[in-house]
């Protein structure tokens, strides 16, 4: 017998807001799972600290046991042309995928809405795009999704509108040097460039400087919608308790900061799912840390490439892989690491004109 599905769209029903939430447990193994269920139970809630920017449409597919089969939130931004679908989660059936996007584009084009972008989560800050290949494990930080979110979203019709791409870079020998960074990083040392590690006592006062640089770094990406500085460093306040103060570099030119990267040990799903055991093994054990940003000032050239090299020099003789910062393939052209590169990753952003 053919089941039976349809599509509901729901507002505080504590049984559709359960059934939201343990979709993604149904569709991916432990080691996969890396959802942040606070965060999506506030925005379904409508009481996250970003909420007040946006409005939001939650849906599901349910099957005829009211259990769902698939998931998606529509935002729209006021004074913005664009509507979002985000926290996309659908079982491996193109039909109800198929089912559950062209409702949301029907209710799109009803609202006036010309473009839809996705996946994007409600807001440019708390997670965009898919990824599209080498589906090996989750990466802390980094886009995971079902291999045939992509196959799914292309079928109903989106393009792929932007292209990035992150890399693993392999272990640093302890004798391994690329000489034209290492020559950049001398000329930016006697040039009066300072490269700091903060501490547990200052990181948190340096977090928000490095926000306030983030925040107009991003500007130009697609989707970025501005937040304040403050809530900003809400969103990353629990990031102190993970980070490797020994792999994070803040460059200051008279007093300023100019550029700054990060890296933290790649906890992979433990710290979404507060598996705390896990945590603490990953803490011990893992080889592996993950680079999530990397910038810089505009018109400090050449600061990038010694940022890399200090990047090289903690990790030079520890052991441990790395994967890169995420880059868009149109708007960054980096190099690096094209040396160390063993393995690349590839996302996409997509978007569909509406008729």
């Amino acid at each position: 017998m053919e089941k039976e599905y349809r599509v509901i769209e729901f507002e505080d029903e504590e049984e559709y807001i359960n059934e939201f939430l343990k979709l993604p447990k149904r569709l991916y193994s432990k080691k996969e799972l890396m959802q942040k269920e606070d965060e999506e139970r506030q925005i379904i809630e409508n009481r996250h600290i970003l909420s007040k920017y946006f409005k939001t449409h939650k849906f599901l597919v349910i099957d005829e046991k009211e259990k769902a089969v698939a998931r998606a939130v529509v935002t729209f931004y006021e004074n913005d042309t664009n509507a979002y679908v985000g926290y996309y989660e659908c079982i491996e059936d193109l039909g109800v995928s198929n089912m559950l996007l062209n409702h949301i584009e029907r209710f799109v084009a009803f609202k006036g809405y010309k473009n839809i972008m996705g996946p994007y989560n409600c807001s440019f800050w708390l997670g965009y795009r898919f990824k599209k290949d080498n589906f090996d494990m989750p990466h802390l930080n980094e886009p995971y999704n079902k291999k045939y979110y992509p196959i799914f979203f292309e079928d109903a019709g989106y393009d792929v509108i932007e292209e990035y791409t992150s890399n693993l870079i392999s272990k640093i020998g302890k004798y391994e040097r690329n000489e034209k960074l290492s020559k950049r990083l001398k000329e930016m040392k006697q040039k009066g460039y300072e490269f700091v590690e903060p501490t547990e006592e200052t990181f948190d006062a340096q977090f928000r400087i490095i926000g306030q640089m983030m925040l107009g770094l991003y500007k130009n990406h697609t989707g970025y919608k501005e937040i304040a500085p403050e809530e900003l460093f809400e969103l990353y306040k629990d990031f102190s308790k993970y980070v490797d103060y020994s792999m994070i570099k803040l460059a200051y030119l008279n007093g300023e900061l100019a550029g700054f990267y990060i890296g933290v040990l790649d906890y992979s799903n433990s710290i979404n799912t507060k598996n705390y055991i896990k945590y603490f093994k990953n803490k011990i054990l893992t080889k592996r840390y993950v680079l999530p940003a990397l910038g810089v000032k505009k018109g400090e050239i050449g600061l990038g490439r010694a940022l890399a090299e200090c990047m090289k020099s903690d990790l030079r003789g520890s052991g441990a892989t790395s994967i890169t910062p995420i880059i868009n393939k149109k708007r960054t052209k980096k190099d690096y690491f094209k040396e160390l590169e063993e393995k690349e990753y590839n996302y996409v952003l997509y978007g569909k004109k509406i008729n």
